[in-house]
């Protein structure tokens, strides 16, 4: 390679594993931030497969920026194809166990299950103006067994 290559190379590669490191803390936190805030297993498990996950997998392309091209960004890539995987699976997973459980979702006019604060809201169900779901649009119920999937 050039000369000139290499150097700017040299420069850019501290530079792009910081960027990495930083949208990886600034998704971390947004799912910390999430498993706080949020009200249900179900929101929090999304906040999960979602935000941790591409926080992980921005801190390990960090580290494969950071030793350059050789064995070790390979074991990387493989660590990142594992994490691919198995957050969102083991998240589905959780919410599917709740579901036939019959964790009941959030909704407005229920208080929340852990003992966490309920916010009010100007478009809360009993507010005017509020949005209701139109008569016989329930949610269809599951089967208590998890047997008999479709």
């Amino acid at each position: 390679m050039d000369a000139s290559v290499l150097g700017y190379l040299a420069v850019a590669r501290p530079w792009a594993v910081l960027a990495l490191v930083a949208g990886s803390v600034f998704f971390s936190l947004v799912a910390v931030v999430g498993f706080y805030r949020l009200p249900d297993v179900y929101a929090r498990a999304h906040a999960a497969s979602k935000s941790e996950t591409l926080g992980a997998l921005l801190a390990l392309a960090a580290a494969a920026v950071a030793f350059g091209p050789g064995a070790e960004s390979l074991k990387l890539a493989l660590l990142a194809l594992f994490v691919l995987v198995t957050g969102p699976t083991a998240a589905h997973a959780v919410v599917r166990s709740a579901a036939d459980a019959g964790t009941p979702p959030w909704t407005r006019d229920r208080p929340v299950a852990d003992g966490g604060h309920e916010t009010t809201r100007a478009t809360g169900p009993d507010r005017p103006g509020a949005a209701r779901p139109a008569p016989g649009t329930a949610r269809r119920e599951r089967p208590a067994s998890g047997g008999d999937r479709r």
